[in-house]
């Protein structure tokens, strides 16, 4: 049920659906009943959907779709959440919850078929080995997404178990932890049992439980008793909160040609678990994929007697080794590969060690994660003020623009590799030794981008016209993996050259669909702020009745780091004046004021504290309407005392602001009494 000007589009998506989910809904033994898929659609939800029996509830943005108004990555999440919903039929419907604390029992189960059945819709019609590497993006996607929220958050106050056993407000429950950190508990099943092993054990739930409002531990007994595995040990992951580390070390014996790999456990207490007293956490089960690499011949090697290249060790100890025997030269170790298990791995790589990895590692998360790697560093040592005569070495330069004219890889996964760690993702590796200045890690993250743009401006240049072709839209992996890659280009271009001025304004006016024509706008406002001005008129006026749209505008203008913060002051003083603004709906207080407090880390971490005054006056106006949309933008400053100063204690003076509210809701009551330990 939608407004009568949003048929269209409704009609759109629902044809692109049933076109696109027919096959994979057949291969998970699934009738395809979409006309009885019965949907409300509206802008006011606070989520995303909601799978009410018969009747499921989506947010407008996750429901209606056309090229014009929609770009490539929201039509990924349209397939993603109506399957996500349609899934619920089965896990979370017919087979439902005992009681709130088993909420990760359907939404981490159904997020992990979810990212399944994306990975099948990116995959589908492509060769063997566009099909891998379509669905390698897929797995790096769902990776920095639980690295940037779900570790932030696992490392903070709100810290809880997938599975805890008490809770203050349940509002606050549908957390990354349930439904990101739920999937990789799901997905290490997969990783033990491998895939038929899992299908047998999703069988015999579905079978055992069709009707019931059962536990976690009625699904891994299930896993269990399909496979005949003891699941025992692993039923710790339901009962500790945080992201186990695993420390990494390898020894080489040329005479005996064997390498020993240790592997060591952690897990320290964080979030809730701190109020416990004398808490021991036992060392988890956890699924260990490993590969090793010939540092000679850069081969992966064969590590069994029937010739596999990855295997997956079994870590149940503290601390344990595991020998390779007929190794013929000292391997680099490819660690936890394809993201096996949801932990942090640590091991004293050499630079050269990383570029082998970046160069023939036959894992595609973890030559991904090479990269990932090596610009941290890089991004690290200009930070810290550790730069020489260079910001990226040469020899990673030479690498890069090796793989950025690879035509053996898919271009969808040539763009992952060229998209620099987020701010998210770096500062929780800074804060894991150091307080965190949040300027000196945009400015060093910046300066690594410009430098990337500028060692290899040509290539962005040849790379953007390469696949600039003016072909009629039309979205599937391979066509959007091509605009994924020729949009990051023309992005670097701009920051290399003014002269990409004009790409950017022909392809804005020139564009068929909402993806190139959204991603000139943003590359517009980020590297030609003064002319950009035009093109945000025009957009606006082009969409002003398209509401979905006019959420991006916001969006990208709330997002730019450009200019000093007095100009962005003006301009959200200006936005939230604007009639568009005018009783903001749930999407579009994300729009704008979610998206400069969370993605603009120049403009809102100012050493006045003014960016943080900003978000508690919001917190405490929205929280009065809203407390759901309030609370979640609460967290934002949770992790204050990992700031450095001025920073840190600006962020307090605000948390304490909102703290003493009298009329705070239960929902963000929470969230900042836990920031603050406020019992």
């Amino acid at each position: 049920y939608v407004e009568p000007h949003d048929i269209p589009k409704a009609q759109f998506a629902l044809d692109s659906l049933k076109a696109s989910m027919k096959w994979d809904l057949a291969r998970y033994g699934l009738p395809l009943d979409l006309e009885r898929f019965m949907i409300v659609a509206t802008s006011d939800f606070n989520m995303g959907a909601m799978e009410n029996k018969g009747l499921n509830i989506f947010n407008t943005k996750f429901v209606l779709a056309h090229p014009d108004t929609s770009t490539d990555v929201d039509f990924e999440h349209v397939e993603a959440v109506v399957g996500h919903e349609y899934f619920h039929n089965w896990t979370g419907n017919r087979v439902t919850c005992q009681d709130w604390f088993q909420l990760s029992l359907k939404e981490g189960l159904t997020v992990y078929r979810d990212q399944e059945f994306t990975a099948d819709q990116l995959a589908q019609g492509l060769s063997e080995s566009e099909a891998q590497s379509a669905r390698a993006v897929q797995r790096i996607g769902n990776v920095m997404n639980l690295c940037a929220a779900q570790f932030m958050e696992d490392a903070g106050p709100m810290a809880h178990p997938i599975r805890p056993n008490t809770y203050e407000e349940i509002n606050n429950f549908y957390t990354m932890t349930v439904y990101e950190k739920g999937a990789e508990v799901v997905r290490m099943y997969e990783t033990l049992l491998g895939r038929d092993g899992f299908r047998r054990g999703m069988d015999e739930y579905f079978k055992r439980h069709d009707g019931q409002a059962v536990t976690c531990d009625d699904f891994r007994m299930a896993m269990a008793d399909a496979s005949g595995m003891d699941l025992t040990q692993f039923a710790r992951w339901y009962e500790q909160a945080g992201t186990p580390r695993v420390h990494a070390q390898g020894r080489y014996d040329a005479a005996a040609q064997t390498y020993t790999l240790t592997l060591s456990q952690s897990n320290p207490a964080v979030g809730i678990e701190l109020e416990e007293v004398n808490l021991v956490k036992p060392p988890l089960h956890i699924p260990f994929n490993l590969g090793l690499i010939d540092s000679v011949t850069h081969t992966s090697l064969p590590l069994n007697p029937a010739g596999a290249q990855t295997l997956t060790l079994n870590l149940t100890e503290t601390t344990q080794s595991f020998v390779f025997e007929h190794i013929p030269h000292a391997p680099i170790p490819s660690l936890n590969r394809n993201f096996g298990a949801p932990i942090q791995v640590q091991f004293d790589y050499s630079e050269a060690e990383l570029l082998t990895l970046l160069a023939c590692d036959t894992d595609a998360f973890n030559r991904w994660d090479a990269g990932q790697q090596l610009f941290t560093r890089a991004i690290l040592r200009v930070m810290n003020g550790q730069t020489q005569a260079t910001v990226l070495d040469e020899a990673l330069l030479e690498r890069l623009n090796r793989l950025l004219n690879d035509m053996s890889l898919s271009p969808a996964y040539r763009a992952v590799l060229f998209t620099l760690p987020s701010f998210a993702t770096l500062s929780q590796r800074v804060q894991q030794t150091q307080l965190l200045d949040p300027q000196a890690l945009f400015s060093a993250r910046e300066t690594v981008v410009n430098a990337l743009a500028k060692a290899l401006a040509s290539q962005w240049q040849n790379t953007y016209n390469q696949f600039n072709l003016n072909k009629p839209y039309e979205y599937n992996g391979s066509a959007a993996g091509e605009r994924s890659l020729k949009n990051l280009a023309l992005s670097y271009w701009a920051k290399a050259d003014a002269a990409a001025w004009d790409a950017v304004q022909t392809q804005y006016h020139q564009a068929d669909n909402m993806t190139d024509r959204y991603s000139a706008l943003n590359t517009a406002i980020q590297n030609f702020s003064e002319q950009s001005n035009t093109l945000i008129e025009d957009f606006y006026q082009r969409f002003a009745n398209e509401a979905l749209v006019i959420d991006k505008w916001f969006t990208a203008q709330a997002t730019r780091t450009s200019g000093e913060f007095s100009h962005m002051h003006d301009t959200l003083t200006q936005l939230m004046a604007h009639p568009a603004f005018t009783n903001p709906n749930p999407n579009r207080l994300r729009s704008l004021i979610f998206a400069f407090c969370n993605s603009n880390p120049r403009h809102f971490h100012q050493a006045n504290g003014a960016g943080y005054q900003f978000w508690a006056e919001q917190v405490l106006v929205i929280d009065a309407k809203n407390p759901q949309v309030a609370s979640r933008l609460a967290r934002t400053c949770e992790h204050w005392r990992t700031f450095a100063e001025p920073y840190q204690a600006q962020m307090k003076r605000a948390l304490t602001r909102i703290a003493q509210a009298n009329t705070l809701s239960d929902d963000t009551r929470e969230i900042v009494h836990k920031a603050l330990r406020i019992q």
